[in-house]
């Protein structure tokens, strides 16, 4: 018992040591920002980062940091990261747009079914934590009313319930179900930002292959497959192609 404590106390004095770490390392990197020192900026949030720590404002901070050192593709990257986090924040959404009017491919997106627009639509209104809480939390009460309806001796009464209960298990599942949609939209769709200023997609993963096509620096691309240091990706028209992992960076 005596080994247990300790273990605890010295794992909290560690929490605690990383936590305040972070602390200096953000107001180190924020005193940095205003002062213009943008590589000492990127360094601090940098170390935050390896830490094991993410957010959407860290990101969104070292994105911010990238852009103004010119490093639009790195922008463009946390920025997204950032995104993946907070998918509605306007100032993520924001500034990731503007880092884009700075890239050279203009690739026009496969028109998406409407349906499919409408409900992600609809589903990227909350995030997918908050979709989660409200499915839990209305099965609850349509649990609840379900208690009610088996236990009341009113006609009336037991009707209401019933059809409450219904409603809002409904709306459990219909909160589920959006949840899962954005978590597959939001993390498990991998996504890669080209970070070379010109790169040439290929046929297959040999560097003999055939180009199929010229992208720059910037270009979102959505990773499908790897074959050792090759990633089959796809762009957003719906042309495929394989480049080598060292002229992209993981969103």
């Amino acid at each position: 018992m005596k080994y247990i404590l300790l273990s605890i106390t010295i794992l909290i004095s560690t929490i605690s040591s990383i936590a305040n770490t972070n602390m200096q390392l953000a107001d180190s990197a924020g005193i940095y920002y205003k002062a213009g020192n943008y590589n000492k900026t990127i360094e601090a949030y940098l170390k935050i980062i390896e830490s094991g720590e993410e957010s959407a404002a860290l990101y969104y901070n070292l994105g911010n940091a990238y852009y103004k050192s010119k490093n639009i593709p790195l922008a463009i990257a946390n920025y997204e990261r950032a995104k993946r986090i907070a998918p509605n924040d306007e100032d993520i959404i924001f500034n990731l747009r503007l880092a884009k009017t700075q890239t050279i491919d203009k690739i026009e997106s496969i028109p998406v079914f409407f349906l499919s627009e409408w409900r992600n639509s609809i589903t990227g209104i909350l995030s997918t934590n908050i979709w989660a809480y409200l499915s839990v939390i209305t099965f609850l009460l349509s649990l609840s009313l379900l208690l009610f309806y088996f236990f009341s001796r009113s006609i009336q009464l037991k009707k209401i319930t019933f059809w409450s209960a219904s409603f809002l298990l409904m709306m459990s599942l219909l909160s589920m179900a959006s949840s899962y949609n954005q978590k597959k939209i939001n993390f498990d769709t991998n996504y890669a930002i080209i970070t070379n200023p010109s790169v040439n997609i290929k046929s297959s993963p040999d560097e003999n292959s055939t180009s199929l096509f010229i992208l720059h620096s910037g270009t979102k691309l959505q990773v499908l497959d790897q074959i050792q240091d090759w990633y089959k990706v796809k762009i957003e028209n719906g042309n495929t192609g394989w480049i080598k992992f060292e002229d992209i960076e993981n969103v």
